[in-house]
């Protein structure tokens, strides 16, 4: 696990060599999945935290109606472009993305959570709070499309177009289940 967290910290950085620090065997794609426990702790953290900005459900119901929309949105992406990869040329390298897309995701967590919690504790208020959240989700989006150009190695026009595809349909997971 650290190895792979890792690698996703050097993919972060723009560092291609990350990669090498995945399995991207068949047994470590399905490992990578396991990094959504990494995920789980750090939304509640972020729950917690917009308890104290916004009205929630009690934080155990919120958790709850929380986790199959996480769960969905874990899968959705890789599933559409299992399905998209054939047409895209990326069948050699779609297990190397998928395997770095779910080591990255702790990390990408904690970027967009930032500002959450600092906001929850006080520290932003709400104007300084929304620029905060959009630099975060920006640096997690550019994150996201690193990762496609490094790990499926295709050009910028298509991880610019897949970003959008994989917010699209996280957006759209996210209204269909009020998550």
């Amino acid at each position: 696990m650290a190895r792979s967290l890792e690698g996703a910290w050097r993919l972060f950085r723009n560092r291609p060599d990350g990669l090498t620090l995945l399995d991207r065997s068949v047994d470590g794609f399905w490992r990578s999945f396991t990094a959504l426990l990494f995920v789980i702790p750090i939304d509640a953290i972020s729950l917690l935290a917009l308890s104290r900005i916004a009205v929630q459900p009690p934080f155990g119901q919120a958790i709850l109606e929380r986790l199959p929309t996480l769960a969905i949105d874990w899968i959705a992406f890789p599933i559409i472009l299992a399905l998209m990869a054939k047409p895209l040329g990326v069948t050699k390298t779609y297990v190397s993305y998928v395997v770095a897309r779910n080591w990255a995701a702790p990390l990408s967590w904690i970027i967009v959570t930032i500002p959450i919690l600092l906001q929850g504790a006080g520290f932003l208020g709400g104007q300084l709070a929304i620029i905060a959240t959009i630099v975060s989700l920006m640096v997690a989006v550019r994150y996201h499309y690193l990762i496609l150009r490094i790990a499926l190695g295709v050009t910028v026009e298509v991880a610019v177009a897949l970003v959008v595809v994989d917010l699209v349909v996280s957006f759209m997971i996210v209204a269909m289940t009020g998550g």
